[in-house]
């Protein structure tokens, strides 16, 4: 990353302290005389924001519990904090201060005092012989970067019953996930092979949220890449989709074959003999970022990682056996999209469906029709890892909920009826039991089968709190008129506005809102102590969310 400009050196006075934000992340600038620092704004203990706080003597002094940290190096001075901030290098040009995010400030002794406490007589702060051997200490534990991470991110005592807020809404962490899960050992969603049937077709999709172009070569096979040139990191594929003969380069005319390979450099050779790419620029050195790509029943699969597990080993057999009773052969036919953004952690969309306890209180329509209801013959699996799941409930009739059940069910509305009574029709045509089923393919994909109402859900994180969901809306090429109408019309259950994906949408945000700027929150999923973590044949249950997060905790460290 370059300079960056982020304020001016007039803004700040001298032994000040001014707030900025770059690209989301928080900075804190200090003006000490005619020099400027820069450091993370965000203090290491409680999240509390040091542009709030109190500069003397090279250091600031975070507002909340008055931990100190030096300037200059970022040091972490005295309790409560231990962790270090991070440093940001820094110029001044005439009255402009750039940053570069990349780089840590230059090395600078730390400040005299360094670990002083403030004295009740006139303020005055000291260095005490205990709090050198704190120093010590935490220099220890910063200097490895591992370590510090595991001191700062404490899981509860309690174990998995319990969610640290900082799960959902810590920057940190959220870098950490896209390196470790969705650039990790994971296959990702990227698209139905129907969505590029021929040769030359291509959609533009996202891994994490690093953004991919999904495009059929002209071997027929599927390649996946990066949607990044190779020369100066411009996104080369501006449309959605549509077919082309090869990717240019709107920036410099690079173009690149269906498979990646760098094709054509304008100018390579430069111009009368000057100029131009240097004599043993090879080609073939420089085409797109390929991911290994693999594909099951017409769906396709991506991963940062060239020696993936097979898709089948990575499902294990029973979230595979529900994967390929909705996805059954047949070949799947788009009928269309919706896509939104939801201001929440995209792991909230997870555990939403791994949460049948909400499913059977929140949403009028399941629990009013029959769809999903306390006493339904029903399912919450999760496979051995813990990282997918499977919701699964069998349709029932109205007159069989019982009073007591809808006492609990403040969402059950008795006497509401359907304008259009062919909404609520199920054909069956699944060798399932299940009439409704939600599995939830780590890290990025829901399957949704509701009746006769099919589609994939695609998670885009785009930080700690929000994320884009595009859902894909799909039927089968055997399908007759009617059957697509029936499809389109159960539809409506879906999407951003749907008659229950409008009630998870706003649930999500709640509990993201709840969430932030709390120091040190948590919050149970205790429900269900009898399965310690993984399938429950009952909808009062959290144990699949509680596998979910053993298996999050392996994969970041934690």
């Amino acid at each position: 990353m370059a300079w960056q400009r982020v304020a001016s050196f007039s803004e700040i006075g001298v032994d000040g302290v001014l707030g900025a934000d770059v690209n989301g992340t928080p900075v804190a600038l200090y003006r000490l005389s005619n020099e400027v620092f820069a450091t993370s704004g965000i203090c290491t203990h409680a999240l509390a924001l040091l542009s709030d706080g109190f500069v003397e003597d090279g250091r600031i002094e975070c507002p909340l519990h008055q931990g100190q940290f030096d300037i200059r190096s970022g040091k972490a001075l005295c309790a409560p904090v231990t962790e270090d901030l991070r440093t940001f290098a820094v110029k001044l040009e005439g009255d402009d201060i750039f940053i570069d995010m990349e780089r840590p400030a230059a090395s600078a002794p730390a400040v005299a005092n360094a670990a002083a406490n403030r004295k009740a007589e006139g303020g005055v702060r000291v260095a005490e012989n205990g709090d050198q051997a704190d120093i010590g200490a935490i220099a220890a534990v910063n200097g490895d970067p591992e370590l510090s991470l595991t001191k700062r991110y404490v899981w509860p005592a309690e174990g998995l019953t319990r969610i640290p807020d900082w799960v959902y809404t810590d920057q940190t962490i959220y870098e950490r996930e896209i390196e470790r899960i969705f650039h990790g050992r994971t296959w990702n969603y990227v698209a139905l092979e129907c969505e590029v049937p021929k040769v030359g077709d291509f959609i533009r999709s996202n891994v994490g949220p690093t953004p991919v172009v999904v495009v059929r070569a002209d071997d027929g096979s599927i390649n996946v890449v990066e949607n990044r040139c190779s020369h100066r990191a411009a996104e080369f594929c501006r449309e959605l989709s549509g077919n082309v003969k090869e990717f240019v380069c709107p920036y410099h005319q690079w173009s690149y074959d269906l498979q990646g390979n760098l094709a054509g450099v304008p100018f390579r050779r430069g111009v009368n003999g000057k100029g131009g790419m240097p004599a043993d620029f090879n080609n073939a050195e420089h085409g797109l970022r390929r991911l290994n790509v693999t594909t099951h029943r017409g769906v396709v699969f991506a991963s940062y990682l060239h020696d993936m597990e097979s898709f089948q080993d990575y499902l294990g057999p029973e979230v595979l056996k529900e994967f390929e009773a909705t996805f059954d052969g047949r070949k799947p036919r788009l009928l269309g999209y919706y896509r939104h953004t939801l201001p929440g952690n995209w792991k909230l969309y997870h555990e939403n469906l791994k949460d049948p306890y909400h499913a059977t209180l929140l949403h009028t329509f399941l629990v009013t029709f029959g769809l999903l209801v306390a006493g339904n013959r029903s399912l919450m699996l999760a496979d051995a890892t813990g990282r997918h799941g499977v919701m699964a409930s069998a349709k029932s009739e109205r007159k069989s909920v019982s009073s007591d059940a809808k006492k609990e069910m403040r969402a059950y509305r008795d006497g509401m009826t359907l304008a259009e009574p062919r909404f609520m029709d199920f054909v069956e045509e699944f060798d399932s039991p299940w009439s409704v089923t939600m599995a939830t393919i780590w890290p990025n994909l829901i399957i949704q089968r509701e009746m006769n109402t099919l589609g994939v859900r695609q998670i885009i994180p785009t930080g700690p709190h929000e994320f884009i969901m595009k859902w894909t809306m799909f039927g089968f090429e055997g399908d007759d008129e009617e059957m697509t109408r029936h499809r389109l019309r159960q539809g409506n259950l879906m999407g951003p506005a749907g008659f229950l994906g409008l009630e998870d949408n706003e649930a999500i945000k709640f509990v993201q809102d709840g969430m932030q700027r709390v120091p040190g929150g948590q919050h149970l999923v205790k429900l269900d102590p009898a399965v310690a973590a993984g399938t429950s044949d009952s909808l009062i249950s959290e144990a699949s969310i509680r596998a979910m997060y053993r298996h999050w905790r392996a994969e970041m460290g934690l």
